[in-house]
């Protein structure tokens, strides 16, 4: 890709065309974005005649279309627009693996007749979580006092929230919900939460620019 870029200055090409499948056209847009021109084009508006192809006849045909002003191009963001959309995008798939999560610990919960989420309005509240906690010490144990573990309202619940964890945890989903809790704090205690810092950096960069501008 370099050499591409040195061989491009060296004949004073400024102008490049290029179609994008894919994420293949990224590297290649990476290295020429801030020597050359770039138009970028749907492949299906610079399709070549059908045939015998090859990579040598289909760039001949998209610089042809090129050269006679044939080619709309796309439009392409800044990089920091990019990296944020990337970053954007990024932190929806982590939003929806903590779902995901949750609805797997929630499964485990319920085949465990253990009831949380019939008393408490979030499964995954301080005092819930610290419940489930206590449950995985000993899955065999649910007679534990539970007072300690619950906080603000939920003493007025007490009741309710023993007779929710009279269950029993086999092993098998004992160690299910272990990894997934595992996974669930690691996704939101902390991907997330450095997604989310690196978004922030990104806004502010974008911000300056445009102010610079």
């Amino acid at each position: 890709m370099r050499e591409l870029s040195q061989w491009l200055c060296e004949n004073n090409c400024k102008d490049v065309c290029m179609e994008y499948t894919g994420e293949y056209w990224i590297p290649v847009f990476n290295i020429l974005e801030d020597s050359c021109n770039i138009k970028l084009a749907q492949p299906k508006y610079v399709k070549a005649i059908r045939g015998k192809k090859t990579d040598k006849k289909d760039a001949k045909w998209i610089a042809d279309l090129f050269k006679h002003d044939l080619v709309a191009g796309s439009f392409i963001p800044p990089t920091d627009i990019r990296q944020l959309r990337d970053l954007m995008r990024y932190r929806t798939k982590l939003t929806n693996f903590i779902s995901s999560e949750k609805n797997r610990l929630q499964n485990s919960l319920t085949v465990s007749n253990i009831q949380l989420a019939s008393v408490v309005s979030d499964t995954f509240g301080k005092s819930s979580m610290s419940i489930i906690e206590k449950l995985l010490e000993d899955p065999t144990n649910t007679n534990f006092d539970i007072e300690p573990l619950v906080y603000g309202a939920l003493r007025n619940k007490m009741d309710e929230l023993k007779l929710a964890i009279d269950g029993f945890i086999k092993p098998e989903q004992e160690g299910k919900i272990v990894v997934i809790k595992q996974h669930y704090e690691d996704l939101n205690d902390h991907l997330l939460k450095q997604v989310d810092l690196d978004i922030k950096c990104l806004r502010l960069k974008s911000l300056l620019r445009l102010k610079s501008s």
